[in-house]
């Protein structure tokens, strides 16, 4: 048993299958059951921020009972006091903060006086899910091309020496994974970068159905716009991570994405979309105008965007 001082005791707890840093947790448990979740809870005590860390596997479900049990267990162990926990954040998984069954209430019966919040990283990830219908189809279209690609061995390896021959800058595209917070704008990213060996890729496969898309001059200006989108958006999730980060430079960072997002629909009103570089080079290469329903789409997406922000983030306003 370890001697640690049991003074003032915050608690940080996720459960995770795909990530080891708790920075860049996706969590599994939105999936309700997860056999191999690897549950984090990092112990911060008193002020001299001496850390008592839990890893350990969730062997059948991921409820809050079994949170609980894991981590009273490992109080237990260490010689830790409930009374004196003053805080507790979680990654808002069911599990976590669900309506049903709440692993921080379980918190507050032991300790009463315990301030529960919500992980800023994946409220973030939850703001940043907004899509507008049409650019959803879009979305969508894209992930049934890379999985036409991708879920076959054949086909993998035939796009791949395809993108050889054509001395392509890669040479493999990108799954979708939902549960990666990342994973939208690194796979739309790609099939932008690489529009042009996959129609023809598709086109050897004889797949019109798909090819069509590459030859829609508004399915490609939407795939433009999301990959700027969704870069900017993956920009400040990557800033919102590391060691040694702190709550003040996190809201300083938000807050001024949300100015940006202001001046982003307001550009884009105008008729200036200088700042969406693919999206820009989309237009110039076909030497085409930004038309009306695409300005309208984009500046309802910002604004979701930036209701969003301020929705799961109340603090900002």
């Amino acid at each position: 048993m370890s001697c640690v001082d049991p003074s003032l005791i915050s608690i940080i707890v996720c459960a995770d299958t795909s990530y080891t840093s708790i920075t860049s947790t996706s969590t599994a448990m939105e999936f309700g059951v997860t056999p191999e979740s690897l549950l984090h809870c990092l112990v911060y005590v008193n002020k001299s921020y001496d850390m008592v860390t839990l890893h350990c596997a969730l062997e059948t479900t991921t409820k809050a009972d079994d949170v609980m049990e894991k981590v009273s267990t490992f109080f237990q162990e260490e010689d830790l006091q409930w009374e004196n926990v003053c805080g507790v954040c979680t990654d808002g998984a069911p599990a976590m903060l669900g309506s049903k069954s709440v692993f921080q209430s379980r918190v507050k019966k032991l300790a009463p006086q315990a301030k529960g919040i919500h992980c800023m990283i994946h409220r973030y990830a939850l703001a940043s899910k907004t899509l507008p219908a049409s650019l959803q189809e879009v979305l969508e279209s894209v992930i049934i091309i890379v999985n036409y690609i991708k879920t076959k061995a054949l086909n993998t390896r035939l796009f791949k020496e395809l993108c050889k021959d054509m001395h392509a800058d890669h040479e493999v595209l990108l799954f979708y994974t939902a549960v990666r917070w990342l994973s939208k704008g690194n796979v739309i990213n790609r099939v932008f970068e690489m529009k042009d060996e996959i129609k023809l890729f598709l086109e050897t496969q004889e797949r019109k159905d798909l090819v069509v898309h590459f030859e829609d001059e508004a399915w490609n200006k939407r795939v433009a716009y999301l990959a700027d989108i969704f870069d900017q958006l993956n920009k400040l999730n990557l800033k919102l991570q590391g060691r040694e980060t702190q709550v003040l430079p996190f809201q300083d960072s938000l807050r001024a994405f949300v100015s940006k997002l202001q001046n982003l629909r307001r550009k884009t009103n105008l008729g200036n979309i200088a700042m969406f570089e693919k999206l820009c080079g989309v237009m110039g290469e076909s030497h085409i105008q930004l038309d009306q329903f695409l300005k309208d789409e984009i500046t309802e997406h910002l604004q979701s965007l930036e209701k969003e922000v301020k929705c799961y983030f109340p603090e900002l306003s």
